[in-house]
């Protein structure tokens, strides 16, 4: 029963070791280019979509958003998460009426080693590996937004294209003089 143990033990110290390598510069998660990977169901208005949870910081339950004066959608407002002001968008495609804060809403954490903004999820339904076959084209989808959308499954579930998220909807960052690196 010790060899047993000892044996479970190594391998559990190895997937440790794998899981805790970084993530390559570039950042991005293919799905074309894994076999599988993890993706949060979530609701967004009418529509189920996935998002990686790879990009996923947090689960965040908030009570209610600051609106923010001036801002366009999909801005929906801005929440206190951890000491800062997170901006939160609503890129709900069917959403028909204003966003209802309630018990099952939450704001998903988006980012790769920090966060970048939230996304208002009505629900969170659950996660799901996916199979790289399992997603399919899109037709009939707008121009503007194809560029979000990787696909989806049989089930009816859009799987966003989170990093196209980020390099469209991340707040610009204030100059500093500093040339970046």
């Amino acid at each position: 029963m010790t060899e047993l143990n000892s044996s479970a033990r190594t391998v559990l110290i190895e997937r440790a070791r794998k899981l805790a390598q970084p993530v390559a510069e570039t950042g991005r998660i293919s799905l074309e280019d894994e076999a599988s990977t993890s993706v949060l169901v979530v609701s967004l208005g009418d529509e189920r979509a996935g998002i990686a949870l790879g990009y996923t910081i947090e689960v965040y339950r908030a009570s209610e958003l600051t609106p923010i004066p001036g801002a366009r959608p999909p801005v929906a407002g801005a929440i206190a998460w951890r000491g800062r002001v997170l901006t939160v968008l609503d890129i709900a495609h069917t959403r028909r009426q204003p966003i209802a804060m309630t018990e099952a809403t939450r704001i998903l954490v988006i980012g790769r080693r920090t966060a970048v903004f939230g996304i208002v999820a009505d629900e969170v339904d659950d996660v799901r590996y996916l199979n790289a076959h399992e997603i399919n084209p899109v037709e009939n989808i707008s121009t503007a937004r194809s560029e979000f959308v990787r696909g989806m499954t049989a089930d009816a579930v859009v799987v966003l294209d989170v990093p196209a998220l980020i390099a469209r909807f991340a707040p610009t960052q204030q100059s500093t003089g500093a040339p970046r690196e």
